[in-house]
């Protein structure tokens, strides 16, 4: 009896875990499903250039990793370990998978180890449907964007150079007045002289300027009010120049071609300026950013070898052996007894702000959800970095939908004020900005000026304090 029913238990057991089995492979394979067919393609997209497309491309053409073409098929672990293997590559290789352990066999001796990503799950799952829906196929608007290059050559654009000119035209004229006057002078002592008349006195130079200028006053009163006119309004343009630096586009030590990164590439300007998102500064990447790409991409199309062999220098990098220098690092960092002695790339700094005035990158980025665009125009399709012009950013309207148009001169306090003043405020964007709404609807009564606010059912940067001294200037 006993046996019997110790048969029955096992059989029992043997169909509870033939059932459990089939459950898990039936999630299991939901869960692939779901990982690649259920994402969203144009969140995928966006998600991709901003972490993956510096290094992959969507298709089986190498950029500075392999490409993801057909990975689907390709991929011969769980859908759990590919997200791990983005999130965190390491931790992926210490689960002993066969399959992560042929990657790591095959691609880190090359290409060395993938960047650890901050994505999420949901995230993966909207990179792998836009990875098996390329461009030319995934329903995504059309930038417009040609990538054409307008600026060949970085230049530093020469200042106005027609006051210098006035003033050697004004030496001119009155070196040639006073040879004039000379030779009036003595033409006029040659006919006295004949006549016999008395000879013009001699004098120097500062008397007869002083005799001319008494005799002829009115004309002398009127040229000096011309003149005082016209260099109270030279020096009012300088001074309203003062901190504009419109079209200021330093040569930098490296060539470097956002139009090729940018345009061409697809690399997001956050993958390289990362800190807009999270400090003030959006900051210089440093050069182990340009080795994530670099370490394989050893040739750029215009200057060849030239200019990345500056990065490897910087770094100590051995493109030949693919390897760091004795001293340099995995990494390029150098300790103490260290031997390698690079020197660091120096960059010439493009936007600079007076020491008194506050801007965060991360309030505007974040928080405000303003482009790139917005402020520094067009750069798929610079060369170096540069100020932009407020003309040419006002250009872009179309192009970049929620692009304010602005009149005043970029980086002054005027452009600053004014895109304050029509700046939107969505309201229901975060939970500080309902409170907000909440606490101006309270108020409402009685406060004419609150009034005033909500009656186009619209509330601006200014309106909510953008326009009061202490938000930027300390």
């Amino acid at each position: 009896m006993r046996k019997g029913n110790s048969m029955v238990a096992y059989t029992g057991f043997r169909a509870f875990r033939n059932i459990l089995t089939a459950c898990l492979l039936l999630m299991a394979t939901h869960a692939v499903a779901d990982i690649w067919e259920e994402g969203d393609i144009e969140a995928g997209q966006a998600l991709f250039n901003a972490n993956c497309a510096s290094c992959h491309k969507v298709t089986n053409e190498v950029l500075a990793a392999p490409g993801l073409g057909g990975i689907a098929d390709r991929w011969g672990a769980t859908d759990e370990l590919l997200i791990q293997w983005i999130q965190n590559p390491q931790g992926a290789a210490e689960s002993g998978d066969k399959y992560i352990k042929s990657l790591v066999d095959r691609y880190v001796p090359t290409y060395g180890w993938m960047t650890a990503q901050a994505v999420s799950p949901d995230d993966v799952k909207n990179i792998m449907a836009y990875v098996q829906n390329p461009p030319d196929a995934a329903p995504v608007a059309d930038t417009g964007s040609d990538c054409v290059t307008v600026d060949e050559l970085p230049i530093v654009e020469n200042s106005d150079s027609s006051g210098v000119w006035f003033l050697m035209l004004l030496v001119l004229f009155l070196i040639i007045a006073m040879a004039a006057a000379g030779v009036n002078r003595s033409l006029t002592n040659a006919s006295l002289e004949k006549e016999g008349e008395t000879l013009l006195e001699d004098a120097t130079y500062s008397s007869r300027v002083r005799n001319w200028t008494w005799d002829n006053r009115v004309a002398v009163t009127l040229i000096g009010l011309f003149f005082v006119a016209y260099g109270a309004v030279l020096g009012y343009q300088g001074l309203m120049r003062v901190g504009v630096v419109e079209g200021y586009k330093p040569n930098q030590p490296v060539k470097f071609i956002h139009s090729v990164h940018v345009c061409e590439n697809e690399v997001d300007c956050k993958y390289c300026h990362h800190s807009a998102y999270e400090s003030k500064h959006a900051g210089i990447p440093s050069t182990n950013v340009c080795m994530n790409c670099h370490k394989a991409v050893k040739k750029g199309r215009r200057y060849g070898e030239t200019e990345i062999a500056k990065i490897y220098d910087a770094i100590g990098f051995d493109p030949t052996s693919g390897t760091y220098v004795d001293g340099s690092g995995q990494n390029g960092y150098t300790s103490p007894q260290d031997t390698y002695d690079g020197e660091p790339i120096r960059w010439n700094k493009v936007h600079n702000l007076p020491d008194h005035v506050f801007f965060s990158h991360q309030q505007h980025v974040v928080v405000g959800g303003l482009q790139c665009q917005n402020c520094h125009g067009d750069v798929e399709t610079y060369t170096v970095g540069r100020v932009a012009k407020v003309d040419d950013i006002n250009q872009l309207v179309d192009k970049y939908p929620g692009l304010i148009e602005l009149s005043k001169p970029t980086l002054t306090m005027g452009w600053c004020i004014e895109c304050h003043n029509k700046a939107e405020i969505d309201l229901a964007s975060s939970g500080y900005y309902e409170d907000i709404h909440h606490r101006l609807k309270d108020n409402l009564r009685g406060n004419e000026e609150l009034r005033k606010y909500m009656e186009d059912e619209k509330i601006t940067v200014k309106e909510l304090g953008g326009w009061e001294c202490a938000k930027c200037h300390y």
